[in-house]
């Protein structure tokens, strides 16, 4: 099958750091063409894979752009991106884009399929307007928890399928309780980097925090968190490389995910439960659907109960959490995104573009 994975074009495939849309694209490409497919990868300048790289940028627009040039650059650089890849579709079987609502009006003239996988949250006039005018568009959902903000609107949902990640550095790290509570991803406001640092202060553990802050972030960072940072000795590595995120995550007695907001997915989660490091959690979006409680972490509903959860952490059997970590693997997600180009395939042939496809 002849493959199009079109990327955002902020961060390189894989990311040199924080990046998680672009760590899953990238895996996800390198295992279609493991497993035979041609693929090609739009994607920024800087970036590595296996399949045949088309870089549609320089450079990943993260590294040469400000926040408010993002804002409003970023926007037609990916127009123009999608335009030229649609206007070669005859090359391709399948167009999978990762690249939201941009794709919607050029994948709806296209005699070519296109499958989209939204990464981002669905709760916002920014998603929801837009999908509602392109009911025939094969959507992908990352949770079952992400439909659910577009409950009443004529959309198509061809799939759930959980992103998948390349556990095998993890597996090698040795189990055992750490010293330690981890907070790792981006410190935004909606991450809650202040409910890490209240769980740590009042139950007397150290916490380390390997985080991003993003431009647009900073002011957040610099005015409300860091002063958190120093006066609770909170130890700030700032943004760790997927090489040594194995080590920082098995050295942990917990991760902590306050996530306070309708979190679509959360790799933070798989990748503590890959070292065997159990997650306390906010019941926040996709969050049940990744933890079990009390077998491999423990799911919250308030502050109080992290913090009542930290004493509760001996109980969680280090293999467990690596058993549930298995379930979200590259392989299995590789496999259910063929499925569902099989599936867009066989039912475009005898359907006319702009009606439904569902996965059965």
């Amino acid at each position: 099958m002849r493959i199009a994975v079109v990327a955002p074009v902020w961060f390189p495939v894989p990311p040199t750091g924080y990046g998680g849309i672009e760590l899953v694209v990238s895996l996800l490409a390198d295992g279609l063409v493991d497993a035979g497919h041609d693929v090609t990868l739009f994607a920024a300048g800087g970036s590595h894979t296996t399949a045949r790289l088309e870089a549609v940028v320089d450079a990943p627009l993260r590294e040469r752009m400000t926040a408010d040039e993002m804002t409003e650059v970023s926007p037609h650089l990916h127009l123009r991106m999608l335009s030229d890849i649609y206007s070669r579709s005859d090359e391709f079987d399948i167009i999978h884009a990762h690249t939201d609502v941009w794709t919607l009006p050029f994948a709806e003239q296209s005699t070519t399929p296109t499958v989209i996988t939204m990464h981002g949250r669905l709760d916002i006039p920014l998603a929801q307007e837009p999908l509602s005018l392109y009911p025939g568009a094969a959507l992908v959902s990352i949770s079952d928890h992400q439909r659910l903000a577009l409950d009443g609107f004529d959309v198509n949902w061809l799939a759930t399928i959980p992103n998948g990640l390349d556990l095998r550095a993890y597996h090698d790290q040795q189990d055992g309780r750490g010293d330690y509570l981890a907070f790792v991803g981006r410190l935004c406001p909606e991450k809650r980097p202040d409910i890490a640092v209240e769980i740590a202060a009042r139950t007397g553990w150290p916490l380390r925090v390997a985080a991003k802050v993003d431009p647009c972030d900073e002011d957040y960072f610099h005015e409300q968190i860091a002063p958190l940072f120093e006066a609770h000795d909170v130890e700030f590595l700032g943004e760790l490389g997927e090489d040594d995120k194995p080590a920082f995550y098995a050295g942990a007695a917990a991760t902590l995910f306050p996530s306070d907001w309708p979190e679509p997915f959360g790799l933070v989660m798989i990748e503590s439960l890959a070292a065997g490091t159990p997650v306390i959690a906010l019941r926040r979006g996709s969050v049940p659907e990744v933890l079990v409680h009390e077998q491999n972490g423990y799911i919250c509903d308030d502050t109080e109960a992290m913090i009542e959860a930290v004493a509760r952490l001996d109980d969680i059997d280090p293999a467990a959490c690596r058993r549930r970590a298995d379930d979200f693997n590259v392989g299995t997600m590789c496999t259910r995104y063929q499925r569902a180009y099989e599936t867009v395939q066989r039912t475009r042939s005898s359907t006319a573009p702009g009606l439904s496809l569902r996965l059965a």
